[in-house]
């Protein structure tokens, strides 16, 4: 999918990265995934839309949400920070229903 980029309104979703401006591999690798560099190249090549949550003044990586081809949303926030895991919901939620006449739901 082309990249989309979010204002979540305390938080960014942005596209996962590893390049010289940014890197999230080492978020990644501290959220507990064990082949970072492969993760993100799957996920360029990914069928869903998939997002990194990231704080806006330092880009730091917070967690990921994903809006999966069956209508599905799942997210994780390390460490856990319900704050933007709701609010990053909401924000694909919006997204998939005005962007793509999709009604979203959480598995």
């Amino acid at each position: 999918m082309d990249p989309v980029e979010i204002n979540a309104g305390r938080y960014y979703l942005r596209q996962l990265r590893s390049d010289d401006q940014l890197d999230d591999r080492p978020a990644l690798t501290a959220a507990g995934v064990t082949a970072p560099s492969q993760y993100v190249a799957r996920r360029a090549r990914d069928e869903s839309y998939a997002w990194v949550i990231a704080e806006p003044r330092t880009d730091a990586m917070l967690g990921e949400v994903v809006l999966g081809t069956d209508s599905t949303i799942e997210v994780w926030t390390s460490p856990d920070d319900e704050v933007a895991e709701r609010d990053a919901v909401a924000a694909v939620a919006r997204f998939a229903a005005g962007a793509l006449g999709l009604a979203v739901r959480r598995p």
